[in-house]
């Protein structure tokens, strides 16, 4: 499901507006020098986070099925006291909830309640999901503008990620 979460929020959205944006601004003919401002990791994660902040509020703000707000909370993963900043729908907290009800109530030897068309249900509202991000981002120009810039710094991110690997081990 976490997966299912990512595909929607950040595979699907983003680079598909970003070709709307605008090109960045050339630099001049006769320019002596170019400065390439460089960034530390930190603080990419950082302008990460708060952009993420500001999108989600801006499209919980404008979408249009409380289900679809999105909201982001530290959880450490299973086996882990490190807690990870995580970003997902409603509609996926929810069914997470459910699962991990369903199994609790498997577990205590009752029937099993699990629904096998929660998958199918998942992919709709996800579909749905891409395609409310894609109507507001068109509509809205702050939120298609936030958008295609944390596109850009989560790929930065994941350019960065393996340099930082091979140089420190």
């Amino acid at each position: 499901m976490r997966t299912l979460c990512f595909v929607v929020l950040f595979g699907l959205g983003a680079p598909a507006l970003a070709q709307e944006a605008a090109s960045p601004p050339q630099p001049a003919a006769n320019a002596d020098e170019i400065v390439v401002e460089g960034r530390k990791p930190e603080n990419v994660y950082a302008e990460i986070e708060r952009l993420e902040i500001s999108v989600y509020d801006r499209f919980n703000a404008l979408n249009s099925n409380d289900e679809f707000d999105i909201h982001c909370f530290k959880q450490a993963p299973t086996g882990s006291n490190i807690p990870l900043r995580r970003c997902a729908p409603n509609f996926v907290v929810e069914a997470e909830a459910q699962a991990a009800q369903n199994t609790m109530v498997g577990a205590r030897g009752r029937a099993d309640a699990r629904n096998h068309g929660d998958t199918t249900v998942l992919e709709q509202k996800s579909k749905a999901l891409t395609e409310e991000i894609q109507r507001l981002a068109r509509e809205d120009a702050q939120l298609m503008r936030d958008l295609v810039r944390l596109d850009e710094l989560k790929r930065q991110q994941a350019n960065d990620k393996p340099a930082r690997r091979q140089a420190g081990g």
